[in-house]
């Protein structure tokens, strides 16, 4: 290759290196029914799933009585390969499983069967045990049994146990675990510290739901100045760990509401530490969504604008105005997704991929 060729190549590659520095993050939250997964894609290609939602055939929406059956339902796993192939990305470089319960696992055969993976992340062996009571149909859908399944499949991919700590760190996107199985941060992140509000007024919680939300893989994301929390479905107690009486992570712009807004998580303290300005929450039409957890996000001086999966039936009066509601009706069910695209200086916009409602957030 003559001198000439060599450098419009370098030319061209530090054109393209520029340019990708410009570009914003995307974080897709993609409807798997009240599971949970949430695919950030890096301006230089990289992707990151976190959990993979459902088994096939489970946690799809079922008509109600009397109508007519729809089509059948897409998996999780083809949801998520579906958005993902949209965005471009054809392999799932890094899959984050946070914990073993079935709308967090439960897809990852599925998902493995139609997409590559290069690296899998968890938090380790399945703490939760099956109460003798269940019946093998029931102790098949519990942790003990698909952590067996999940364990088998992680083997044949390069697998990677975390503690509170680590770093993964993927094209310009940083991503530092904060909690896995049931240990917190013990340094503080850069930028955190401070005496958290609310910790003395606000009182434990029995952590009821199984040993594996306690445990749950949670992680802080920063992207230029931009910062992400994710806690998957880790308790109350945890939270409180975490940000009492100091806080350890610091402010994050963009909260993955803990526990698909189940009033299990989302603790006072912990949502006056993270300070969001934008709250995405991963419920189902009758799964979180809990009202108890957007009054408290109402009510935090941070103001965070809250986006939702779903209309949550069991409590409407909780509910955002529609525009800031990917899925309104239970029945048919279309799968619409809660969609973010982050830039380094910590502007948000996020779409309503149902009626492409968009609002973008300044940094303050």
């Amino acid at each position: 290759m003559t001198r000439i060729a060599l450098a419009a190549l370098f030319a061209a590659t530090a054109l393209s290196s520029a340019q990708a520095a410009e570009l914003p993050l995307k974080l897709l939250m993609i409807d798997v029914e009240g599971g949970a997964a949430t695919l950030f894609v890096t301006p230089e290609g990289k992707s990151i799933l976190v959990d993979a939602g459902w088994p096939a055939g489970a946690g799809v929406p079922r008509p109600p009585e009397g109508a007519q059956p729809g089509p059948p339902q897409p998996s999780s796993a083809e949801r998520i390969v579906a958005k993902a192939k949209a965005a471009g990305v054809t392999k799932i470089d890094y899959l984050i499983v946070t914990h073993y319960h079935m709308d967090h696992v439960g897809g990852v055969h599925d998902l493995l069967a139609r997409i590559p993976v290069g690296t899998i992340i968890d938090h380790g062996p399945s703490r939760e045990e099956t109460p003798a009571t269940m019946t093998p149909a029931q102790a098949a859908n519990m942790p003990a049994s698909l952590y067996a399944g999940y364990e088998t499949a992680a083997a044949k991919l390069h697998r990677w146990v975390v503690k509170p700590g680590d770093v993964l760190q993927t094209g310009s996107l940083r991503i530092t675990f904060v909690a896995a199985d049931g240990q917190v941060l013990k340094t503080r992140l850069r930028g955190a510290g401070g005496k958290t509000a609310f910790c003395d007024t606000t009182p434990d919680k029995d952590a009821i739901g199984g040993e594996e939300n306690v445990r749950s893989t949670g992680f802080v994301a920063t992207y230029g100045k931009a910062r992400i929390l994710d806690l998957a479905d880790l308790t109350w107690n945890q939270e409180k760990a975490l940000v009492c009486p100091t806080n350890m992570m610091g402010p994050s712009d963009v909260l993955i509401v803990s526990h698909h807004g189940s009033a299990l998580s989302s603790s006072p303290p912990l949502i006056a530490a993270v300070a969001p300005r934008v709250a995405l929450l991963a419920n189902g039409a009758r799964k979180g969504g809990d009202k108890v957890v957007l009054d408290t996000l109402k009510a935090a001086a941070s103001k965070p604008v809250v986006w939702q999966s779903h209309f949550a039936t069991r409590e409407p009066d909780g509910n955002r105005p529609a525009d800031y509601i990917a899925n309104l009706d239970t029945w048919p069910d279309a799968g619409h997704s809660i969609e973010a695209e982050i830039s380094k200086d910590g502007t948000i916009k996020v779409v309503n991929a149902r009626n492409g409602f968009t609002e973008t957030y300044r940094p303050n």
